[in-house]
């Protein structure tokens, strides 16, 4: 399947528009002050002109700044925006002038330790940082279609194949993500140099006995902790000698969740044998999801790209096991991925408590990458239905209203209540957010000769090229709704398939063209409740209508819309007896505000008093569920996506039935 550029489709839609506004009016200018505020940006300033101050921020913090500059210049490329192109250009300056002249660029290294280089591949992140740096630039690239910033990931990718090209699996990344970098950097220059070198990461991954892999990590932490308190005390006698810079920001921790028994040694275990890493097995035998969450989404997409590209399709049998693992055992009904705290990673299976469920906003992210790639690769409907499960749910959850707020860790219970929060320590989501919804147009459809593929339901306009020019205007009332309509304009008749979603969650579909019934014999998807979380995207699917089209055609879809009952694996003991509910493409909650006096971990449903009631004053105007419990008292629920945007109060995904 061809991909469409995500600036040659306009959005247009009644539920996104008023998002990507927000995410480009607001979210991107906040996000670019507290990168100033922590210091982020001043790091570049400090190694390109040797301005006063301290380096400050994680080793890692550079990715930061790359991924917001990615996000700016994907928003950037849909209108003019003066302060917006401001700091995309004061930060493209920055960079140019801090990269060293064979392309290295690390200011951890190169302001605290300039001697030294690639120690601490595991831990320390360089590989990680230099891979959203060429991301940044890819997608300048393909926003701008200037070479203006191109020669700086040039430079750095040419410095990773002089330095790591033939290379064991000693020389290979703690966190993945450059693979995703080398591989875009292939697309648009032709240098099949990098996507050998992002093979080798791939193929490299472990293959080193366990044994040897802890005694290598033993040794990495122990320098990385030498070279932490070495900068520590540095900034220490900085701001003694220098009280005036001293700043009073703090940067914000996560949000608190509920941690299971142990989960600090099993963190421990699991980093030291390899496992959180994806270091435990060579990639064709690593079929259970397991680790760090967002490195496991991250690996999985580089290998799904790989094999996208190179026709290396024996890759695809443990891509496919690893996901239905995914799906069938370690996965949330939000799609959310990643159980337990401090590792951010997966649990064991059916190790789902809502309540300290980790569920990190960049692992649906990245989760949501994974599925795209899926997608183009298997023509299967199951990836794009997930795909659209995480929009919805695990990765909209991520940003609060205002677009200035955030969640970090997504539990799908809290008897406390969250705060959204403003920034993090480790703040590697806000800006993946905004990057994602910047380019949202390009996961709605594909094309190959003679086919066209609608993904996702977002009111758009497009254009394809096929033979003859081809156009597509879609409106569409989801997530509230299922009506969708499709107005086809062509310069002359045209013979094609199009293939249309049906989602898993639709109840009956109808299908008209130009007023008259299309078939819909033997497409109706059905729930099937073998999964942990009760949701099997697997049961969504593609019907095709092949028919000559002519100017103006006009489709008219419409899914039903039933309020579905989620009821967990009895594997999964922390919901035994309990239930989610979902409608459409969302999942539901019992949000305090909602329910006064009403104990949410207790409370019981009577599935069968709920209704729909749209309430156009509660938070911005949302499709509420109303129902009863056994004693007859009204319960309201939202949408999961909604909560935490008032003040703080408890919430649950599941009720007691």
């Amino acid at each position: 399947m061809k991909e469409i550029p995500f600036n040659q489709i306009s959005i247009q839609d009644v539920f996104w528009d008023t998002r990507l506004r927000l995410n480009a009016d607001h979210s991107i200018e906040h996000q670019w002050q507290q990168l100033e505020n922590s210091g982020c940006i001043h790091n570049f300033r400090i190694l390109a002109d040797h301005a006063p101050g301290f380096r400050e921020g994680w080793f890692f913090s550079d990715s930061d700044a790359y991924k917001w500059l990615d996000a700016a210049v994907r928003i950037a490329a849909f209108g003019k925006q003066e302060n917006l192109n401001s700091h995309i250009n004061e930060l493209i300056d920055l960079i140019k002038r801090a990269q060293a002249p064979d392309g290295y660029l690390f200011t951890y290294n190169q302001i605290h330790f300039p001697d030294s280089r690639w120690q601490n591949l595991q831990i320390e992140h360089e590989l990680y940082c230099h891979g959203h740096l060429i991301e940044a630039v890819v997608s300048h690239y393909e926003a701008t279609h200037s070479d203006n910033f191109l020669p700086v990931g040039i430079k750095a990718a040419d410095l990773l194949l002089h330095t790591f090209l033939g290379c064991g699996p000693d020389k290979t990344p703690g966190h993945e993500e450059i693979e995703i970098a080398l591989i875009r950097l292939t697309d648009i220059t032709g240098n099949r140099d990098y996507c050998e070198l992002a093979e080798q990461f791939i193929e490299q991954r472990g293959r080193r006995n366990p044994l040897s892999f802890a005694l290598k990590m033993l040794g990495e932490n122990r320098r990385v902790n030498q070279r932490t308190a070495q900068s520590n005390l540095s900034r220490k006698l900085y701001y003694q000698e220098h009280p005036a810079e001293s700043s009073k920001f703090k940067l914000l921790g996560h949000n608190l969740s509920e941690k299971p028994r142990f989960v600090k040694q099993r963190f421990q275990y699991s980093a030291l044998f390899g496992t959180y890493f994806q270091q435990h097995s060579p990639i064709r035998n690593q079929t259970i999801p397991v680790g760090h969450a967002v490195r496991f989404a991250y690996l999985k997409t580089a290998t799904t790209m790989l094999a996208n590209r190179s026709g290396d399709y024996t890759l695809i049998p443990s891509l496919k096991k690893s996901w239905q693992h995914m799906v069938e055992r370690r996965m949330y009904v939000t799609g959310g991925t990643g159980s337990l705290p401090v590792s951010e990673g997966f649990g064991r299976d059916y190790e789902l408590d809502p309540h300290y469920a980790y569920a990190e906003t960049c692992a649906a992210l990245g989760t949501m990458f994974w599925n795209w790639e899926m997608t183009g690769l298997t023509g299967e409907a199951s990836y794009a239905d997930l795909f659209e499960r995480q929009l919805y749910n695990a990765s909209l959850a991520g940003m609060g209203q205002n677009g200035q707020c955030y969640l970090y860790n997504n539990p799908l219970a809290s008897r406390t209540g969250y705060a959204r929060q403003p920034w993090f320590e480790v703040p590697c989501c806000p800006s993946n957010l905004s990057r994602t919804w910047a380019s949202l147009g390009k996961y709605l459809f594909t094309h190959t000769p003679g086919k066209i593929w609608v993904h996702q339901y977002i009111g758009s306009q497009v254009s394809i090229p096929f033979k003859h020019p081809l156009g597509l205007q879609m409106t569409s009332t989801l997530p509230w709704e299922g009506d969708i309509n499709i107005h086809i304009h062509l310069e002359k008749q045209t013979d094609f398939t199009l293939y249309l979603r049906i989602p898993s969650w639709s109840g009956p579909v109808s299908i008209n063209i130009n007023n008259v019934n299309w078939p819909m014999d033997g497409c109706a998807p059905h729930q099937n409740n073998t999964t942990a979380s009760g949701y099997d995207p697997r049961t969504a699917q593609y019907l095709p209508i092949q028919r000559t089209w002519q100017n103006n055609d006009h489709l008219e879809i419409t899914f039903d819309m039933p309020i579905l009952i989620h009821t967990p694996h009895p594997r999964v003991k922390s919901t035994r007896g309990k239930i989610a509910i979902s409608r459409g493409p969302l999942v539901y909650c019992l949000e305090g505000h909602d329910n006064p006096g009403m104990d949410l971990d207790t409370v019981t449903l009577q599935p069968a008093t709920l209704t729909t009631e749209f309430d156009s004053e509660k938070l911005g105007g949302i499709m509420t569920l109303k129902g009863s419990n056994h004693q007859g008292n009204p319960l309201t629920f939202i949408p999961y996506a909604w909560w935490a945007n008032r003040s703080i109060s408890p919430m649950t995904v599941y009720v007691n039935v």
